[in-house]
């Protein structure tokens, strides 16, 4: 019988070890501001959300946002509102989901 555990553990090791390496990556995710296509930078309103399509364009909301698969950028319709995917891949949010706007976004000060 084989045991699997040593295999676990040196998976976990590498896991810890790209994490403690690409640091910035996780952080950049997670960014209340993000620079679009053209060089602007736009941030996310207060108790709001941020998120960025892979063409480069930046949509907030008032509150969470996630980017799904199809590229889009939705987001929660309540201050402070969180944000999911389904194991489907569909968006849930607390409210309702809307489509996020570049013009919900402020320019840093």
């Amino acid at each position: 019988m084989k045991v699997f555990m040593p295999s676990f553990f040196v998976h976990a090791l590498i896991g810890l070890f790209l994490s403690a390496l690409y640091p910035s990556s996780w952080a950049d995710e997670n960014s209340l501001c993000k620079k679009d296509n053209e060089g602007n930078v736009w941030c996310a309103p207060d108790q709001g959300g941020i998120g960025q399509r892979p063409s480069g364009e930046v949509f907030c909301g008032v509150g969470q946002c996630i980017n799904m698969t199809n590229g889009a950028v939705v987001c929660s319709n309540q201050p402070n509102g969180r944000t999911a995917l389904n194991y489907i891949g569909q968006a849930i949010c607390a409210g309702t989901c809307v489509p996020g706007k570049q013009a919900v976004c402020v320019k840093p000060k």
